[in-house]
């Protein structure tokens, strides 16, 4: 019994002494800058292979043995901290901002974070909090100005209007070449439904990042060569927008913020001092006499039955003030392991045209729970419903900007109907812009998911597995009527239709990432992924033509119905790798690859590798410059890569029947089906388009990182481009769809940062962006020398062998071998017989200027937008000459010698010719090329003025924090040669057939007031 009770004392000496010699050490890191906890900290016991992390709240826990002397702090971002152990069992830890890495961190492809001074290629990054401050409906106008190489256009002012964001230029001849937008990892679509009667008839529909609210964005980072895309596969070749949105954090706030904001139309000048008429002779639309144009006499004194005719200005009383309500609500937080965050906003806006407006119900909810020491889970979800009311825009006679901009002053819209119930109208083919608000009607409504699902798992300290799983799915309902009595629809009896889009697409990502420092100087990181995305689209459409019953908007109540179901299905496959190295911190090396395969090309093409090189040299560190006063950091960096793409549509490769439309006249007809064989063959042998890119820059840091220049050189050129080319007919096809097509895209990117006044209550940043780049089509296709993207046959926009992307094709002056023009004998200018290239939509350059300065809780903000050329297609400019009401024809006595050569006998033009109702009816506004207008602007796109109440103003409140903020947008628009409303604009929106625009909502000059409150 004695060596039994002797065994246990033993046995509990060697355990008390086994415990005596471990302990929990427990604590919180923080950040000296701001003192807020930092998450995701790496703690390492030094001598073991011992690491724990920090939790979203900063706090850490880690058991160490008794021979343990110090603990090691690091994070991307900050300088690593060695620590001594020393008795205490609590350690707190407050990090500093490593002035080597100048506290950048990005987030590149993949959603993978990583340090700005290490990366081999161009990014640039916007803050969420800049976004907001836009005040921007649409995500992609608030990006605008405020980076390099990026080029925006707008299709125009109406509520829920779309946006286009192109990055380095078109790449594409014929698909898309807007970018391809990534939330939190996961691709979503931001395509534009579009007008069933097309952009040039009825104008466009939103593009769908209208639907991301920005408050719930952190940041938003453009991935803008191939090698830095190249990880996301084919659709990544046209540049990348990464959205991240935010993470709860902190201990629980709630935060309300709310704004209004007033629109006011842009609207361009128009003569307001003659009368509906021709030659001087009035014609009274008042009293059911019909005339188009604005060539009668003076209205002043003009006087009908001996009362004075009453002067109207139609632009000013059709618009009116535009009104948005934006208001957001959201509960956020985090515990030791979980962070919470809740948002709900509602925007709500009214447009400037009567019965339009654009509302957006935005649910946002993100969850993050770290299950187990090793397993991370994150789960979000976003739910978005936006209804847009819109009327019709662009060249079809249900757009009501037909008869707003043409009429004349001295024509009352109302009553707008006679009292045979027939419209009211000043000439017969156009109709009564009031008469349209009431009578026809394009609505929208849109119901979004967009959940994503991400595990993270880490067995290793080094190693990294996440499963990561999106989707985007949304219906997309739309009905559009025109009501009997129209002029100039398809049926005087009225249409209506019905479209529903079904949209759904689904991603899947494993990524497999280990990293590790080998020692002091070498870092390497290898990640090997595969990818899965499934696409599928149902698009329903019915549509009825001569309405029987009035007010009854219902397929059944047409005569002629005419109904189809299209789906299409789409899915790729990748498998990609990533080998990044570092050493000395000074040297960096990537290499990616990627094997991706499709379902829209044929099976023994459908898989296609690429795949790019970069290297990045940091020249100051083996100089020790990094404390140096004037320069401090300094990095060359060079890439090459190569990405596929596969820019064509489902079943390109099929030759299908089709509903044949003959004159106008659509198949089913008087109860006779009919299909024919579609005139363009499907190349069996389509492959995937390609993508050479050659990137170099520098990145400088000055003064102490109080100076920054970005300067990027690049090259790429697009190769086996899909284009439709004319083959022979007795093939049994007009055209072939094949890879025949090229073009290069060259330019430089210019990003200078700077404080010039860092203070402790004063604080002046300023930045400015610069790019220029050339564009040529090298190649379009066999026999082909151009393709038509938007307009007319003529004018329109094309794109033409050995010439910019996107030219002006139409009728022209006749000129001579040195391009001076031929004028006749009564002094104009001669019409040529031959149609030709009198445009280009390419800008010479664009820059953007952004500056804020803050003083205590007060802060100023500004965004200077700048394009330098690049022509405009100005229709209405073109037809409203015609008409005499625009303000150039105010002055109806003027003379002018044209410059030019008397092609009788070319001798010098010297004859003095009037520019009077004749010159503008039968020769300018016959020529497209008058309607060619240079497209420079400079905008002051935004101003914010905010103030931020401090901490010890608000100790008796129950307020956390409190914001009050004035904005304004396109307060000042400045475009010497532009007549319209925006050279900006567009109505072809996210097409192709950029800087065309012809009768659309103006731009708004807005004024935002807002409120934020945290509790």
């Amino acid at each position: 019994m004695k060596k039994l009770l002797q065994s246990l004392f033993v046995l509990l000496l060697l355990a008390s002494v086994a415990m005596a010699q471990e302990r929990t050490i427990t604590g919180t890191v923080t950040a000296k800058e701001d003192g807020m906890p930092i998450p995701g900290v790496s703690i390492k016991v030094i001598g073991t292979n011992t690491g724990v992390s920090t939790g979203a709240d900063g706090k850490f826990s880690v058991k160490i043995s008794s021979g343990a002397k110090s603990l090691q702090f690091s994070s991307i971002g900050f300088s690593t901290q060695n620590v001594n152990i020393g008795a205490s069992n609590v350690i707190n830890v407050v990090l500093v901002t490593d002035s080597k890495v100048l506290g950048e961190v990005v987030v590149t492809a993949l959603g993978i974070k990583r340090e700005k001074r290490t990366l081999t290629y161009s990014t640039q990054e916007v803050s969420g909090s800049a976004l907001v401050d836009a005040k921007e409906n649409n995500l992609v106008n608030a990006l605008a100005g405020k980076v390099a190489g990026v080029q925006i256009t707008n299709s125009s002012g109406a509520a829920g209007g779309s946006s286009k964001i192109v990055i380095r230029g078109n790449t594409s001849l014929t698909g898309e070449n807007g970018a391809l937008f990534i939330l939190d990892g996961v691709p979503i679509d931001n395509s534009e439904a579009g007008n069933p009667d097309g952009a040039l008839s009825a104008g466009g529909t939103s593009n769908r990042a209208i639907d991301i609210d920005p408050n719930i964005i952190e940041s938003v980072t453009i991935l803008k060569g191939a090698a830095a895309s190249a990880l996301y596969g084919a659709a990544a070749a046209r540049g990348v927008v990464i959205i991240t949105t935010k993470t709860g954090k902190g201990k629980p706030s709630v935060t309300l913020s709310s704004g209004v904001t007033f629109d006011n139309p842009i609207l361009p000048e128009f003569q307001d001092k003659y009368a509906q008429g021709s030659n001087g002779v009035y014609v009274d639309g008042n009293n059911g006499k019909l005339s188009s144009s604005s060539w009668g006499p003076l209205i002043d004194g003009l006087m009908v039955n001996g009362q004075p005719v009453q002067k109207h200005d139609p632009r000013k009383e059709f618009f009116k003030t535009g009104f948005t309500t934006d208001n957001t609500l959201a509960v956020n937080g985090s515990t030791d392991n979980s962070t919470y965050l809740v948002s709900y906003s509602y925007l709500k806006t009214n447009g400037t045209v009567p019965s339009t407006d654009f509302g957006r119900h935005s649910l946002f909810t993100k969850f993050s729970n770290k299950i187990t020491k090793d397993i991370t889970l994150t789960g979000q979800f976003n739910y978005v419903n936006s209804i847009n009311d819109r009327l019709a825009e662009g060249n079809g006679l249900a757009s009501p900007y037909w008869t707003v901009y043409a009429a004349p002053i001295s024509w009352d819209p109302f009553p707008t109907t006679n009292p045979d119930g027939s419209q009211r109208v000043y000439r017969a083919a156009r109709n009564n812009p009031y008469w349209l608000v009431d009578n026809t009607k394009f609505v929208s409504a849109i119901n979004r998911f967009l959940p994503v699902l991400t595990v993270s798992y880490n067995p290793l300290p080094w190693l990294t597995i996440t499963e990561r799983g999106g989707a985007d799915i949304y219906n997309d309902n739309s009905n559009y009527h025109e009501a009997p009595g129209i002029v100039g629809g398809e049926s005087a009896d009225g249409k209506m239709y019905n479209r529903e889009i079904n949209y759904k697409q689904f991603n899947n990502d494993i990524i497999v990432e280990a990293k590790k420092n080998f020692n002091e100087d070498w870092f390497g990181s290898i990640l090997v992924g595969n990818n899965i995305l499934s696409n599928s689209q149902r698009i329903v459409f019915d549509k009825g033509v001569g309405l029987s019953v009035n007010d009854f908007y219902n397929i059944n109540n047409a005569s002629t119905q005419i109904s189809s179901i299209n789906n299409y299905t789409k899915r790729k496959v990748g498998y990609y790798a990533q080998l990044t190295t570092e050493y000395k911190r000074m040297i960096s090396l990537s290499l990616t690859g990627r094997y991706d395969g499709t379902s829209v090309l044929s099976q023994d093409k459908n898989y296609y590798p690429y795949g790019s090189a970069s290297a990045a040299f940091i020249f100051t560190e083996p100089l020790h410059l990094e404390d140096n006063a004037i320069l401090n950091f300094g990095k060359i960096r060079v890439s090459y890569s190569y990405v596929g793409n596969d820019n064509v549509g489902p079943y390109a490769l099929s030759n299908t029947y089709l509903h044949p439309v003959i004159s106008n006249i659509e198949f089913p007809y008087q109860g006779q089906n009919g299909f024919l064989l579609t005139n363009t063959y499907g190349d069996p042998n389509l492959k995937n388009e390609g993508l050479k890119e050659f990137e170099t820059g520098v990145e400088l840091k000055m003064f102490r990182s109080r100076l920054s220049l970005e300067a990027t050189y690049f090259d790429k050129k697009s190769v086996d481009l899909i284009t439709t080319t004319p083959i022979t007919p007795s093939s049994g096809f007009n055209a072939a769809t094949i890879n025949a097509a090229s073009m290069y895209n060259k330019g430089i990117e210019l990003v200078l940062n700077g404080t010039p006044v860092k203070t402790k209550d004063i604080t002046w940043n300023i930045g400015l962006n610069f790019s220029k780049i050339k564009n040529e089509v090298t190649e379009i296709g066999q026999g082909l020398e151009n393709i038509q993207f938007a307009g007319f046959t003529n004018p329109g926009i094309f794109a033409y062998k050995n010439q910019p992307y996107g030219v002006i094709y139409g009728s022209r002056y006749k000129r001579n071998g040195d391009g001076k023009l031929l004028i006749d004998d009564d002094g104009y200018p001669i019409i040529d017989d031959q149609l030709g290239v009198i445009g280009n939509t390419t800008p010479k350059w664009n820059a953007g200027l952004t500056t804020s300065f803050s003083y205590k809780g007060f802060s100023l903000s500004a965004v200077f937008d700048m394009r330098y050329g690049g022509d405009v297609y100005n229709l209405d400019g073109h037809y409203l000459d015609f008409y005499g009401t625009t303000k150039k024809t105010e002055d109806r006595t003027a003379t002018k010698v044209f410059d030019g050569i008397r092609e009788s006998d070319g001798t010098v033009n010297t004859t003095v010719v009037k520019l009077d109702q004749k010159y503008y009816q039968n020769n300018e506004s016959v020529v497209d090329e008058t309607g060619v207008e240079d497209g420079t602007y400079y905008k002051l796109r935004q101003v914010t003025l905010s103030y931020s109440f401090s901490p010890s103003l608000l100790k008796r409140t129950p307020f956390k924090g409190l914001s009050i903020a004035a904005t304004g947008r396109n307060l000042w628009i400045y475009a010497p040669h532009y007549t319209g409303s925006d050279p900006e604009v567009s109505l072809y929106g996210t097409g192709n057939g950029a800087s065309f625009t012809n009768f659309v909502t103006p731009t708004n000059r807005s004024y935002n007031f807002a409120i934020k409150a945290t509790f």
